[in-house]
């Protein structure tokens, strides 16, 4: 199964003997997670996949992995992917939002990639990543561009911290080429192989377009001191990608449920997640008690959660 893997000139039969005792963390399974999760998996390397969403008919487009039937069905992307991965190597899949709560999930991985929508989950994996010395990947795609970013010395907050997370460019107003979603996968998880196998790998941000660039880490609270106040922070709601959708960790129980099928359309309901539409606004309730909500902000979101389901 592997011999044009072992007839490379920079891998040998060892190379593959170490990535089957490794384990990988891939943190959403969108249009680079879920590439480069496949990626892994056909190299034998044992996976930790995460991701809070489900399967939506655009995922068709974005992935090789889905189906139309899964994407119907309102499927989670972790349960998915596990149920393609699972034929190549170890699985162990998490219908979870990353967050500060639950972080410790990455503990004995050896490697943790990105495959997020957001900053806020970026700077989560930067700061446990410091905390416990596990390097990670960044992964980015949105329209034709790609970025690709190992981190073991260097520091993803120093770069990103100014960023306002409002202000750049999402999946759903930019779109996202498949071609270089894929191509950013591609090479993080060419960066995975070369670490995981005893390679260096250069800690520079990398392009889709054959462009690299060195990054200066200037020295912040998570690099130079320790600081690391995102592990330390609780939970909240955050804009997710999609226009105009937030994800708010609001437990409304069995009988919140039963209001929203009562007062909405509801779209799917299944072990997983309940959708519905209410009065033109879809609200999603995952079984581990995770809400996506469209709204206009924030406030908005925490506002219709409340009135419709009295919580």
């Amino acid at each position: 199964m592997y011999s044009r893997f072992t007839a490379l000139t920079d891998f040998e039969e060892k190379d593959l003997e170490k990535l089957r005792n490794c384990k990988v963390a891939v943190v959403g399974l969108g249009a680079t997670g879920s590439v480069i999760a496949e990626h892994l998996a056909r190299h034998g390397i044992n996976l930790l996949i995460l991701d809070r969403d489900y399967l939506e008919e655009n995922d068709v487009y974005s992935s090789n992995i889905y189906t139309p039937e899964d994407c119907q069905d309102s499927i989670p992307k972790a349960v998915a992917a596990e149920k393609y991965l699972e034929k190549f190597t170890g699985i162990d899949s998490r219908v979870a939002s990353l967050n500060p709560e639950n972080v410790d999930l990455l503990d004995g991985t050896d490697l943790i990639i990105d495959g997020t929508d957001n900053l806020e989950t970026r700077f989560l994996i930067n700061e446990f990543s410091k905390k416990e010395e596990i390097p990670w990947i960044y992964t980015a795609a949105i329209g034709e561009k790609g970025y690709s970013m190992f981190f073991k010395e260097k520091c993803f907050n120093c770069v990103f911290d100014d960023i306002n997370a409002g202000s750049l460019e999402t999946c759903e107003v930019a779109g996202v080429l498949r071609e270089s979603s894929t191509a950013a996968a591609s090479i993080t998880s060419t960066k995975a192989v070369k670490h995981l196998t005893g390679q260096t790998v250069e800690e520079t941000l990398d392009t889709v377009e054959g462009d690299s660039f060195q990054v200066v880490s200037s020295g912040c609270d998570v690099c130079r001191d320790g600081s690391y106040s995102r592990l330390g922070s609780s939970r909240k709601t955050v804009a997710v990608c999609g226009e105009n959708k937030y994800q708010l960790d609001t437990d409304i129980g069995a009988e919140g449920r039963e209001k929203i099928r009562e007062q909405g359309k509801v779209l799917s309901d299944n072990e997983y997640v309940l959708r519905s539409n209410i009065n033109g606004k879809e609200i999603s309730v995952f079984s581990s008690g995770r809400i996506i909500v469209e709204a206009n902000d924030k406030g908005h979101a925490e506002s219709f959660v409340s009135e419709t389901i009295g919580v």
